[in-house]
């Protein structure tokens, strides 16, 4: 540690005052359910252990952290700085957030910035600024001193302060007791992983199972939905001891892990519409409903809709008062890639069965690219 480094000092003096002392207990309360894991992990990569509290200064151990600059997760990593150590981020998970990922593609990268830098600082200094930045900064100053490049100017001004802040915490969380913060004497909590085969919804799946369902979704902060993904090989993370009741909720032929709604199209419906007001993707109507074709949706057609919004309700129709036979069709539409009568009908406010008929089509009936159609004028 560097003592007497004024801006270190300056950091350690913050933390240790009453209201520094406060905002470490919560911040490490909040780590606790994470921190078993990411020990494990340090000892399994022979890394220091003070690695263990970066997350405390990154996102205070919160999975959700987001920052202003779009950095996520307990380890704040940007969306262009995940290649090549093992996350995904698509429509159904941001594995920013997930614990475990997260936490070992964090610690590969600060072993790889240590391994091309040779110094902890500096590859503390890496994590921050990047390792390129870092690389250069170190030639252009001719020394492998965080202070020198940080006084001569070499670094920013975030990563001039993130060091030594870092430092500081370190200092004062090796010795929690000697530094006047109280001793977390409560076992560690461990996880264990169940491979899913198929989308479930995690508060049914808890409830099933005899688990507070704000477990499984604290746990399992990378999905976007309450609900694991429709393709086989997500892990959902469980609290140790608790597999054996997840597999058995989810091999009993009974139980029903997703909500679902049965819906019969009107007037104006379109399936984009429908998933967006009960909160399921798109990919989960379509798989719900096999050799289902969104665009080709008819009037009387019932569609099995899952559930994964709280109180959701059908949602109301465009316009409905505009959507009639009296309407005046005074403009035209020249049919592109992609349209369909549905789609078509949306746009200007009227019934497909009243866009068809005008056009001597059926509801059906699939559109040539190029296709004129007689619509009506929308007054602005």
């Amino acid at each position: 540690m560097p003592w007497g480094e004024p801006a270190f000092e300056k950091w350690r003096a913050s933390y240790l005052g009453a209201d520094g002392k406060k905002w470490l207990s919560v911040a490490l309360g909040r780590g606790q359910p994470w921190m078993a894991y990411i020990m494990e992990r340090i000892d399994f990569f022979r890394l220091p252990r003070e690695l263990a509290w970066l997350p405390l200064i990154e996102s205070e151990y919160s999975l959700r952290a987001v920052s202003k600059s779009g950095a996520a997760g307990l380890w704040q990593f940007m969306r262009n700085s995940i290649a090549g150590y093992g996350m995904r981020i698509d429509d159904w998970v941001d594995e920013r957030r997930d614990f475990m990922k997260s936490t070992d593609a964090a610690l590969r990268k600060l072993a790889d910035n240590h391994a091309s830098l040779h110094d902890w600082n500096l590859a503390l200094a890496a994590y921050n600024m990047g390792l390129g930045a870092i690389t250069r900064a170190v030639k252009a100053a001719g020394s492998t001193d965080f202070f020198v490049l940080r006084d001569g100017g070499y670094l920013s001004k975030e990563t001039s302060s993130y060091v030594p802040k870092f430092l500081a915490v370190a200092s004062i969380l090796k010795y929690p007791a000697r530094n006047g913060l109280p001793l977390d004497w409560s076992p560690p909590i461990e996880w264990e992983c169940v491979e899913m085969a198929r989308p479930v919804d995690l508060g049914l799946l808890a409830a099933q199972a005899g688990l507070a369902p704000e477990t499984l979704r604290g746990a399992n902060a990378e999905l976007r939905f309450a609900v694991t993904p429709p393709w086989k090989g997500y892990s959902l993370k469980v609290p140790l001891g608790s597999a054996e009741s997840i597999v058995k909720a989810l091999e009993d032929p009974e139980a029903k892990l997703i909500k679902y709604t049965i819906h019969t199209v009107r007037s104006g419906d379109s399936v984009s519409a429908l998933a967006r007001a009960y909160g399921a993707p798109l990919a989960l109507v379509v798989e719900a409903n096999p050799g289902l074709e969104p665009s080709k949706i008819r009037i009387g057609q019932t569609l099995v809709i899952p559930v994964l919004k709280e109180g959701a309700t059908a949602p109301e129709l465009v316009k409905p008062d505009l959507a009639d036979e009296t309407v005046e069709f005074a403009g035209r539409y020249t049919v592109a890639k992609g349209d369909s009568l549905w789609g078509i009908a949306l746009r200007h406010e009227i019934r497909p069965e009243t866009l068809a008929a005008r056009n001597g089509l059926e509801l059906t009936s699939v559109l040539r690219e190029g296709m004129v159609l007689e619509v009506p004028t929308i007054t602005p």
